[in-house]
């Protein structure tokens, strides 16, 4: 009797200590800047669940490749499925918490834009008339930032949005968690 107690006892707690819960790699709700997801990015776009990372799978931001775009004045994330991207470029100016609106880009590297390529799963180029990012935490000395982001985007910027220019593709619900300004 004192047998089978004893083992029982030992298997309940060996049950017991199975089950604790292990957050520190995917959850840490009392540090902001801890991702809360295994994925850089994630966002519903057109309805559909998007969870990536950069282009090489990892939530390190990435040198912006065009000159409109200059690191000095840029952080640049990506988030990519395939060959389809969603890149949100953060002006280092709006490096604070805080909302910023997105209108059309213009290549300028006057404000804080969203560009997507959708080459796959969209049959003409989309471009991105409205949205927003909002940066909901940031550690200057981590170097880490994290938000939320959504946007609209049509085929032709060039006309208002009508039923001849719709909206094609919509994203929604994006969240990221990036770390940057890391050694190359």
């Amino acid at each position: 009797m004192k047998t089978t107690l004893k083992t029982l006892l030992l298997f309940l707690i060996l049950v017991l200590n199975s089950c604790s819960s292990d957050n520190s790699s995917e959850e840490n709700p009392e540090n902001p800047t801890v991702p809360t997801s295994k994925f850089a990015m994630t966002a519903k776009v057109d309805g559909k669940l998007w969870e990536v990372n950069n282009p090489f799978n990892s939530n390190f931001a990435t040198k912006p490749l065009f000159t409109y775009y200059p690191e000095s004045e840029y952080i640049q994330l990506v988030g990519r499925k395939g060959l389809e991207e969603i890149r949100l470029y953060i002006k280092r100016s709006d490096l604070k918490i805080g909302s910023y609106s997105i209108t059309k880009s213009i290549y300028d590297a006057s404000k804080t834009q969203i560009e997507v390529s959708m080459a796959l799963s969209k049959e003409n180029m989309q471009e991105v008339i409205e949205g927003n990012i909002s940066i909901t935490s940031i550690d200057l000395s981590a170097k880490t930032l994290a938000g939320t982001f959504s946007f609209s985007c049509v085929e032709d910027d060039s006309k208002p949005v009508s039923t001849s220019n719709p909206i094609t593709t919509k994203v929604t619900d994006g969240t990221f968690n990036f770390k940057y300004d890391f050694a190359y």
